[in-house]
């Protein structure tokens, strides 16, 4: 086939190259049997130019002949090996028309298959890859079609998932395509995968899931679900203090719990409690214990140690656990046993920059966040979305919460500067001007910011962007993360006054009918208004609750299969919660605004 087909294609796939260089001496010995004297002599010449790679004395001289004897019984040859000259000096428009013809005026060339070779590899180096893949069709013999399919799979093998779903949809009887398809979103992290396409086309072609690298059992069902309740409860401490108890945010997540299971009929789940303590230490131990064998699900623990800890035991256990609590997407990333009730940080900056975006104008903005590393996830993500579309971040600014106090000062700074309308009014009352008169000019242009995000639940944070937002008499934006509404002392008034946007799970709006039934429960039961920890605990249960009764153990492969059973809990295509809602407070009733963007 020539020199230059030898090392592209045959270095693609090694086991072919004894055949191709066979192939190379027929085709040579071929030409030097069959023409005469003075072809052979101008043929030699040419081809000694293309084996010493002057490719374009060696595409002159190949011109030549095919212009001398266009119908002599071998310009097949010298049209073949036009096409590598041409190939070689990046003329591949040209190589591709040459070796196009070579397969129409020279079909029954028994040498046309290779032709087809090099249009395969054409086609995929000049973005056509719906050419290569019908140049691969149109290879006959039964050999050259391996050799064909192998350099076809090899360029299909480094095109990205949004060409190939394309070519799929043209392709639809090409399983190959679907396989790669599948199996580069398996190696993307859970949060970036497509899941419902992945299970869809998984369906369709009858793809195995085991060897794709997809472990998660088939669904069990179960008379009884067991569910082990790890939370830091200090049992042994409870009964110390009264105070104690009222302030254990893992009693008040089990509490909630328990108002969840008696909704449930109390012979289809189990809870078992198992005290973390808050220690890691503790959490090893029964780990490794073996008092969790048997058990369908875990909910918590807490602490990033005992959680971190549990991650690992449910992957290698393929044991699903839920956390609560939690936005940090890193604990589920790479597990597909482990759940978030709450959205990730990751997702909520994501989805909040997906409104602001459809919703603002003013493309200047400003982000704010505290110190966790789940705040600073949340607006690195939300800067990376905006970014992308052309959003200028202004300002991007880490704070601790007591150094808040700074986020207004650099917010509300000002320099005196002349004030012109006094000036003029001196002017024209005749006033003789002997000192100009001044006023404070914000160093920040007012209404420069189109909106300022607070990728935090910091309440310091967030009084301060408010107060100064206030004082400057901007129209700016605020968009901020978690339940503000319902904190201590909230400013609602101001809240409303500002337009302010916030970005919650719905079900932490207190408003809503099930929250205001359960504070009647626990407030009659317990005699105290309950927190928000109890409402993630009855919120944890529910979901976990629904999921395995209406799916199985494995409730993952029903939620990607058949999409979510709970308008509170979107888990379709993620291990987070992507329900996130945006709401504003209208006459004091918080209301939802980015209905459309849930649909």
């Amino acid at each position: 086939m020539g020199i230059t087909l030898e090392n592209t294609i045959l270095t693609v796939m090694n086991k072919t190259k004894t055949f191709f260089l066979t192939l190379l001496v027929a085709l040579i010995s071929g030409m030097a049997m069959s023409q005469p004297v003075s072809y052979k002599k101008d043929y030699d010449a040419a081809k000694a130019n293309l084996d010493a790679g002057n490719f374009n004395v060696a595409l002159s001289g190949f011109t030549k002949l095919l212009a001398s004897d266009p119908a002599h019984p071998n310009s097949a040859y010298s049209s073949f090996f036009y096409g590598v000259s041409a190939y070689s000096l990046g003329q591949k428009e040209k190589a591709k028309d040459m070796f196009l013809q070579i397969t129409r005026k020279y079909s029954s060339w028994d040498k046309s298959a290779e032709a087809y070779l090099w249009l395969i590899k054409i086609s995929f180096e000049l973005s056509s890859p719906n050419m290569g893949m019908f140049y691969t069709n149109q290879v006959e013999d039964d050999a050259m079609m391996n050799i064909a399919v192998d350099l076809r799979n090899s360029y299909l093998s480094q095109l990205d998932i949004p060409t190939l779903q394309v070519l799929l949809e043209e392709n639809e009887n090409e399983d190959f395509i679907a396989q790669l398809i599948a199996t580069k979103i398996i190696s993307l992290s859970y949060d970036q995968r497509d899941n419902k396409y992945l299970y869809s086309i998984i369906g369709q072609y009858n793809l195995d899931s085991t060897s794709l690298g997809l472990t998660v059992p088939d669904d069990m069902y179960r008379e009884q679900y067991k569910v082990a309740v790890m939370l830091p409860l200090f049992v042994d401490r409870l009964w110390e203090s009264g105070v104690y108890i009222q302030k254990s945010l893992a009693v008040d997540l089990y509490e909630g719990m328990k108002l969840a299971i008696s909704e449930f009929d109390s012979t289809k789940i189990k809870l078992q409690v198992f005290d973390t303590k808050k220690d890691s230490i503790v959490t090893q131990n029964i780990l490794e214990s073996g008092q969790l064998k048997g058990f369908d699900a875990i909910i918590g623990p807490l602490y990033p140690k005992p959680l971190a800890l549990v991650s690992t035991y449910s992957n290698e256990n393929k044991i699903n656990f839920v956390n609560p609590v939690s936005t940090n997407s890193g604990l589920v990333k790479h597990n597909p046993y482990g759940f978030l009730l709450r959205t990730g940080a990751e997702s909520i900056g994501k989805i909040v920059a997906q409104y602001a975006l459809k919703n603002i104008e003013n493309k200047a903005c400003a982000i704010y966040y505290g110190p966790r590393a789940t705040d600073s996830l949340t607006a690195y993500n939300y800067s990376v979305r905006v970014r992308e579309d052309s959003f200028h971040v202004a300002i991007a600014q880490k704070t601790q919460t007591d150094k808040a106090r700074e986020i207004y000062d650099s917010l509300t700074s000002s320099v005196p500067v002349v004030d012109s309308v006094e000036l003029e009014r001196m002017w024209k009352e005749g006033i003789r001007v002997r000192v100009y008169p001044k006023k404070d000019s914000f160093l920040l242009k007012i209404d420069s910011l189109g909106h300022i995000f607070i990728a935090s639940d910091n309440q310091a944070i967030a009084s301060e962007v408010m107060s100064a937002i206030t004082s400057r008499g901007d129209t700016t934006q605020i968009i901020g993360v978690g339940n503000w509404f319902s904190t201590p002392n909230a400013s609602l008034g101001l809240m409303e006054s500002l337009g302010v946007w916030l970005a919650m799970q719905e079900y932490e709006n207190m408003l809503n009918p099930t929250n205001i039934q359960i504070r009647s429960k626990y407030s009659s039961l317990y005699n105290k208004k309950p927190s928000k920890y109890v409402y993630y605990g009855y919120y944890a249960m529910k979901f976990l609750g629904l999921s395995l009764m209406e799916y199985g153990v494995y409730f993952q492969n029903g939620y990607k299969e058949n999409g979510n059973i709970n308008a509170l809990f979107d888990f379709a295509s993620s291990q987070d919660n992507q329900k996130l809602v945006l709401y504003k407070l209208e006459s004091g009733i918080p209301v939802i605004i980015n209905a459309h963007q849930l649909d």
